[in-house]
């Protein structure tokens, strides 16, 4: 098992301080250290390119937007299709291996992204990096549940989400000189520096410990994809933390949307409210996921989470119609119970997906409640730019309820897991 929140035996108050700001930036030296080190070198790449992806397309490759967008939906969906069958190798091998290897072919073909002048070719490449990425996604949670158990892989989990903001914020930094310059060179050297962090990343990845496979069923080994997918349970909370996951949507699509045309802010405080956002998720995700390890828990945090983007979603309304100083800040206070809802809500989905999977095929149950996080990134756009652009403040108001019954319906899901007897009763007082 993993611990990176050892106790610290100097009595001095000043070095224990240290110690815990030493160890929050960086674990002992050991696996997790390890881990920490990949997501840091990969999400510092996809920081740099994630904000000049569409810009490199259009603007140096020459796709219209349209192009690009449709071919990122086509990847996005063969990433999907992946999934389950990546997490079932991972259970059969060692998921470090599937992870590496599927790292390292993400950064083959970002590099190969640079040759592109032509649409075929792009989706083409897009189709095997989505699918590659979907491999990649349900392989990590399955490698990262293998760190330990319960509350643990909420607490790792946690640590490994605050490194991503931190990576990507700095990657966002970097990515300013090459959009400043605006040429084809600046675009394609951050491209070729993304690809170059999914190296180094594989190359961490690779020197974990081995992992053994999980011993299967021989009729397990006949149906591999049948099992998860007859749990009728497990499915419906995948689609519940897709359907909640939509949040996310909100703040990257029609928050700034709102605040630009039905707001009298200013259009730059978007960029404030994210950095809010993302400075929150670093400093605070893994207190926050405390006790989110236990599935019944769990339940009863995403009920608070739903209450608190309910809340969000009401003073985002609120916004409209005043004068810029009230509206920024009631659109930071917003922001800030957006992200606590956002922070409880991330710790129990961890806790309930790892919670109310089999053990002993963590990886077919992993790449199963991906699917959820698709649907999102699906459905997502849709359903908020229609309730909250279109229809206005009623829309946000119905986004609100809608985020209050997604929220509240895990504690049920859960509570029919005790009555068939899946889970032991085990209440634990929020």
């Amino acid at each position: 098992m993993l611990e990176y929140h050892d106790s610290v035996s100097s009595p001095d108050p000043v070095t224990t301080r240290r110690e815990r700001l030493r160890r929050a930036a960086l674990p002992d030296p050991g696996p997790l250290r390890t881990l920490t080190k990949a997501t840091l070198a990969n999400t510092i790449g996809n920081g740099l390119y994630y904000t000049v992806e569409v810009i490199f397309f259009t603007r140096s490759v020459g796709l219209s937007v349209h192009r690009v967008a449709l071919g990122l939906g086509i990847a996005a969906v063969a990433g999907l299709l992946v999934s389950i069958p990546a997490g079932h190798q991972a259970d059969r091998f060692d998921p470090r291996f599937i992870v590496g290897a599927a790292t390292a072919g993400e950064g083959v073909v970002m590099a190969c992204f640079t040759l592109v002048h032509s649409f075929v070719p792009f989706l083409l490449l897009g189709i095997v990096a989505g699918a590659l990425g979907g491999a990649n996604g349900a392989a990590r949670s399955t490698l990262m549940g293998r760190f330990g158990k319960g509350e643990e892989r909420v607490r790792i989990r946690a640590y490994q989400r605050a490194m991503t903001n931190l990576g990507m914020s700095f990657g966002i930094v970097l990515s300013g000189v090459g959009l400043a310059l605006d040429t084809r060179f600046a675009y394609v050297a951050m491209v070729l520096g993304n690809a170059l962090t999914f190296m180094v990343a594989a190359a961490f990845v690779l020197r974990l410990p081995p992992m053994r496979p999980v011993a299967l069923g021989e009729g397990e080994r006949r149906a591999p994809m049948m099992v998860v997918l007859r749990d009728r349970r497990y499915l419906i909370a995948s689609l519940l933390n897709g359907l909640f996951a939509t949040h996310f949507i909100i703040q990257s699509v029609a928050l700034p949307l709102w605040i630009i045309d039905d707001t009298r802010a200013p259009r730059w405080w978007v960029a404030v409210l994210l950095v809010i956002n993302t400075l929150m998720v670093i400093t605070l995700q893994v207190r926050t996921s405390r006790g989110s390890g236990d599935v019944v828990r769990a339940a009863r945090i995403f009920l608070r989470s739903g209450l608190l983007i309910a809340v969000a979603c009401v003073l985002y309304s609120l916004a409209s119609g005043l004068n810029p100083i009230v509206a920024c800040a009631i659109l930071v206070l917003a922001m800030a119970a957006h992200t606590f809802g956002e922070l409880y809500s991330s710790g129990a989905s961890w806790g309930i997906g790892y919670g109310l999977a089999r053990d002993d095929l963590q990886g077919q149950y992993q790449g199963a409640f991906s699917l959820g996080w698709g649907i999102s990134g699906v459905i997502g756009p849709s359903l908020v730019t229609a309730a909250a652009i279109s229809l206005g403040r009623v829309g946000w108001l119905i986004l609100a309820g809608f985020f209050l019954v997604v929220g509240a319906a895990f504690t049920p899901l859960v509570a029919s897991y005790h009555r068939a007897g899946l889970i032991a009763p085990k209440p634990v007082p929020l």
